[in-house]
């Protein structure tokens, strides 16, 4: 394949409505982010509904009201990022079903280019694809109308559910209902860089070459990075070795200790010693949290009596349990189907079970969660795989006593491989659009960039709350705050230059994520410049108390405040 310099592939059947920029807020946007609207009318951000203010959204129409969320979303990562290059999104609203809450992907990928403007790197990697928007900003031009392309083409395409409520506010404030600048920020990150372009199912490459996210995809098993990986089925093989890939960029690998907690959840089957060894779980959404020293005693199978439609197996808890004398004050192990988990885990804990194992009916590992609401449930309960949950139905029926002990292993992280590495969502079988291209859903605290959007996130991307934008400074996102295409290694911010250094913190965020963190939070609400100033100055100066930053620190943070305009 000839590439001068580079090689696109760009999407080019797109309808394009009014566009609007994501406006930047004080010291803040370095990267120029534009949302392109690619609704119809009446549809999607067009749409006519009324809509009451919620969580400082002033739209007067639903419509109104998801674009400035998605408005709002686009920002947070416009002043995250650093590209001289303008970002723009094609974003629209679709029917995508009922698991589906969004998706968004590069519109082409570059590789082998240099900097096109003095002083911007280029690639770092050779033969190595890279995302649209993260090209342009190494090469320091829009690639795709470099080649030939339109200085109006997309890097990003975005499509999001009309199928779900989402909440429109931008205060978090969400409840029960899922937050759409959440999902706004997820799959926001995936358009920028946070995913890779390996057929997880085949092991193919993109177009026969490698990508920059599988530069830092390590098979722990091998200690080899994707990239080298030299064979279709050796990338296959991998994809499918549950706990064993991880991510080893600098960066990341930084932040794990800020950012993931101890106490990874498991079964640990104590006896008999033929099936011994400590099994990953699926936690639950409800009941006791999991805790250590955990909770040990035996198995016992609960049986319910069959009810044509309603409760089809003997052993799907999805009726009062008949062996309740047997169960009481044991581990109880149902099986998943036929009803919600709640009732199951209800049931069982009413016949008196102190914990719950769900089986799983369809092969898979890693086992998902168990999801639901139920407060009156008090007991705690996980899902295994269907391997583990016929092996140990097997040695029931024997009969053999069976022992497990539910809980949290306090010597690793929940998220991290022993050595330190963060894990990456390796599936078996893969689950094409999650495998691979996610933070492992085990991960706590939860990151933004795992599979599923959960409910207790932030809109922070930085540590001590998260991991994904020290994953973009590993892919090559580097801080560039005066925009000259060299890495700043001092706070700098648009034409405030200072001599302090961008040194790690003591919660594992830089000084410059950690400033600009701050310049956002105060701008939202500051009615004039001064307003802003004082918000960064108090905010700065408890940082200081605390120990966070220095007075030198401070000082700087300070000083680029009041010069920003």
């Amino acid at each position: 394949m000839f590439r001068p310099f580079g090689f696109k592939i760009v999407t080019t059947t797109v309808l394009v409505a009014a566009a609007v920029l994501a406006a930047p807020s004080p010291a803040a946007a370095s990267a120029r982010i534009v949302v392109i609207n690619g609704d119809g009318v009446g549809e999607g951000f067009n749409d006519p509904t009324p809509a009451a203010p919620v969580g400082r959204n002033t739209g007067a129409t639903k419509g109104q009201q998801r674009l400035i969320a998605f408005q709002h979303a686009a920002t947070l990562w416009g002043i995250t990022l650093d590209s001289n290059v303008e970002i723009r999104v094609l974003a629209q609203f679709s029917p995508l079903g009922p698991n589906v809450l969004g998706s968004a992907g590069t519109t082409a990928v570059f590789s082998d280019f240099p900097g096109v403007v003095p002083g911007f790197p280029g690639a770092a990697f050779a033969g190595t694809w890279y995302h649209s928007a993260l090209a342009d900003k190494r090469a320091g031009v829009d690639l795709l109308a470099l080649f030939g392309g339109s200085a109006t083409d997309p890097d990003i395409v975005a499509n999001f559910s009309s199928d779900f409520d989402f909440y429109l506010g931008l205060d978090n404030n969400h409840g029960a209902q899922i937050d759409l600048i959440a999902v706004v920020l997820h799959e926001l990150g995936h358009g920028l860089g946070f995913a890779n372009f390996v057929n997880e199912g085949t092991g193919a490459n993109f177009a026969g070459q490698t990508d920059i996210y599988s530069q830092f995809t390590v098979d722990t098993t091998t200690n080899v990075v994707w990239a080298a990986l030299t064979t279709n089925a050796d990338r296959a093989a991998s994809a499918r070795r549950v706990d064993k890939i991880a991510w080893n960029g600098p960066s990341v690998t930084a932040a794990v200790p800020f950012v993931l907690e101890f106490g990874r959840p498991e079964i640990n089957v104590t006896a008999p010693a033929p099936i011994a060894g400590a099994f990953r779980v699926g936690t639950a959404s409800f009941g006791q949290p999991l805790g250590s020293p955990g909770i040990a005693n035996s198995v016992v199978l609960g049986i319910d009596p069959i009810v044509a439609v309603t409760s089809p197996s003997p052993t799907d808890a999805c009726s009062p349990l008949t062996n309740a004398a047997a169960v009481a004050g044991r581990i109880a192990l149902v099986d998943r189907g036929t009803c919600t988990f709640v009732v199951k885990v209800k049931n069982a804990q009413n016949a008196g079970a102190i914990a719950v194992l769900v089986a799983d009916n369809a092969a898979g590992d890693p086992p998902a969660g168990l999801g639901g609401v139920d407060p009156t449930i008090t007991i705690p309960s996980v899902r295994i795989t269907l391997a583990l949950g016929n092996t140990i139905k097997a040695r029931l029926a024997v009969p053999e006593l069976v022992t497990v002990n539910v809980g949290v292993d306090v010597t690793q992280r929940a998220g991290a491989e022993p050595s330190g590495l963060a894990q990456v969502f390796a599936t078996n079988p893969v689950q094409p659009g999650s495998s691979i291209s996610h933070f492992d859903n085990i991960a706590f605290k939860n990151q933004l960039m795992e599979p599923a959007i959960n409910a207790d996130l932030t809109h922070e991307l930085i540590p001590p709350a998260d991991m994904t934008l020290p994953h973009m400074r590993d892919i090559g996102w580097f801080v560039d705050g005066n925009l000259d295409g060299t890495e700043d290694h001092t706070l700098i911010v648009g034409q405030c230059t200072t001599n302090e250094p961008n040194v790690m913190l003591s919660n594992g965020a830089t000084l410059v994520d950690q400033a600009r963190t701050w310049y956002r939070d105060c701008a939202i609400g500051a009615k004039n410049h001064g307003q802003f100033v004082s918000c960064v100055a108090h905010t700065a100066n408890e940082a200081n108390k605390s120990g966070l930053i220095t007075g030198a620190q401070h000082g700087a943070v300070q000083q680029c405040a009041a010069q920003a305009r």
